[in-house]
């Protein structure tokens, strides 16, 4: 008998989603976010991949960031640094970014648990000049094991605990993602003394739930996190 798993919906799942903005502190590694610019393999070269779970469609000023170690591959805009954390050394992109001593050392530790469930992380390096309150836009996806539930499951799992963290529910929607229906979640909630807006995909595959999250404290960017959601893909 195949064995089972929860849906990945628990609290401590939907605060690795978030990357640390849960609390406890608030989102202090998003906020100092890396401004370096990491190697990247180039779009359908090994380990970008161009195909699975549909064909991997990549806007024009985009770039591919994930392979089938990740589970998924999703595109963001080329201005953004994009890690694939199962091969990008964190803490060399890290000091790329400027950071040294304790905010170095928190920073690694913040994003520590997204290595271990070899997500993929992305930001946009110019956004933390434009935030009122230093916060940097940012994505992180990854994949888990999971038991094997509709979309409306995943809707109403993630809707209890988004309310856990105080999260005011906007939206919750299935859309078409990567050849699958995908659960799409749009919110707002407090974190550090701010109002982050959040925006999560999840895709069910069988055996395991991939989340993609996009965080941010500006307004003016869901047409632009929409346009991600879209290009994500499982591999």
């Amino acid at each position: 008998m195949r064995k089972r798993y929860p849906i990945v919906a628990a609290t401590g799942a939907l605060c690795l989603a978030l990357a640390a903005a849960c609390a406890g502190g608030g989102p202090v590694n998003l906020a100092q976010a890396p401004t370096g610019t990491p190697t990247a393999a180039p779009t359908g070269s090994p380990g970008h991949p161009t195909g699975g779970g549909g064909a991997a469609t990549v806007p024009g000023g985009f770039e591919l960031v994930g392979s089938t170690a990740n589970g998924l591959a999703v595109a963001v805009p080329d201005s953004w640094v994009a890690l694939d954390l199962t091969k990008d050394d964190l803490q060399q992109g890290l000091k790329r970014s400027g950071l040294s001593g304790k905010a170095l050392e928190r920073a690694q530790r913040d994003l520590q648990p997204l290595v271990t469930n070899k997500a993929v992380w992305a930001f946009d390096p110019g956004s933390r000049h434009r935030s009122p309150n230093g916060f940097t836009t940012n994505l992180n996806g990854y994949c888990q094991p999971s038991s094997d539930a509709s979309t409306d499951q995943l809707i109403s799992a993630a809707t209890g605990e988004l309310q856990q963290i105080r999260a005011k529910i906007i939206e919750a929607t299935k859309v078409p993602v990567g050849g699958t229906e995908a659960a799409r979640m749009v919110y707002v909630f407090p974190a550090g003394g701010m109002q982050v807006k959040g925006t999560q995909f999840y895709l069910p595959a069988q055996g395991r739930t991939c989340t993609v999250t996009l965080s941010t404290d500006q307004d003016g960017k869901q047409a632009l996190f929409d346009r991600i959601g879209r290009t994500i893909r499982l591999l």
